[in-house]
């Protein structure tokens, strides 16, 4: 080994036998990872991480012919595997979000991550919105009964 492509050769050899299993791994977990507690954004960068390790792993293809290329199959699954993702994403999204699920399920084109990822977003705030004005609302009520009884601690 006198010479530096070697020692990348044998670097790779010894290293890489494990990337099928890794790439199994991955897919294995952003397939099964659930929004369950995370916030959508804690969720979404979750799957980041995995899909940015994956591209690592397994990058797209790239042409290498001689002649360009026109019938534009490499675009064609890119756009697939961003697609996969979006599916994704919106397959482990709590039940609360079926509502915006189902309306970008059925856009045609299908819009790019980061939009439907503003699309839940907003749509996250929507029902803390909500959630926050019904826990205002019983609040008030709860603190009204407290207020409207009062009982004397000396002859009850």
């Amino acid at each position: 080994m006198d010479q530096a492509d070697d020692i990348w050769k044998d670097l790779k050899t010894r290293y890489s036998q494990g990337d099928l299993l890794r790439v199994s791994d991955l897919q294995l977990e952003a397939s099964s990872l659930k929004q369950g507690d995370l916030s959508v954004t804690e969720y979404f960068t979750k799957l980041r991480i995995i899909w940015n390790e994956l591209e690592n792993f397994r990058p797209d293809p790239t042409c290498t012919c001689t002649i360009k290329c026109v019938c534009s199959v490499l675009t064609i699954i890119a756009q697939r595997k961003l697609e996969d993702q979006a599916m994704q994403f919106l397959h482990g999204l709590n039940d609360q979000y079926n509502n915006v699920k189902s309306h970008v399920l059925l856009m045609e084109p299908l819009p790019p991550i980061s939009k439907i990822f503003s699309y839940v977003v907003q749509q996250e705030r929507q029902l803390l919105g909500q959630n926050f004005i019904a826990n205002v609302h019983l609040d008030r009520t709860s603190s009204v009964n407290v207020v409207a009884s009062p009982i004397c601690t000396h002859c009850n």
